[in-house]
């Protein structure tokens, strides 16, 4: 996927993820993959990463457990 540059990567990211839960690439309890698979599918820094994850959580979609991964909810 590129990114538009005119809009926030992360929120480019995080509507991508939703994206793929919403069209089952993700089924419901299943692990997302980690940051660092992130960052190298879509060229950003960790930061980045984390912050659409972070919305992700946020909103509701995601639950993190420190050391293991996000999962959908």
């Amino acid at each position: 996927m590129e990114l538009d540059p005119t809009r926030a990567k992360w929120q480019q990211i995080s509507a991508e993820v939703e994206r793929r839960i919403d069209a089952g690439q993700y089924p419901k309890g299943s692990k997302l993959p980690g940051i660092l698979a992130l960052c190298a599918e879509f060229n950003v820094a960790q930061v980045t990463a984390r912050k659409a994850l972070a919305d992700l959580r946020a909103r509701g979609v995601i639950r993190t457990e420190n050391g293991i991964g996000s999962f959908i909810l």
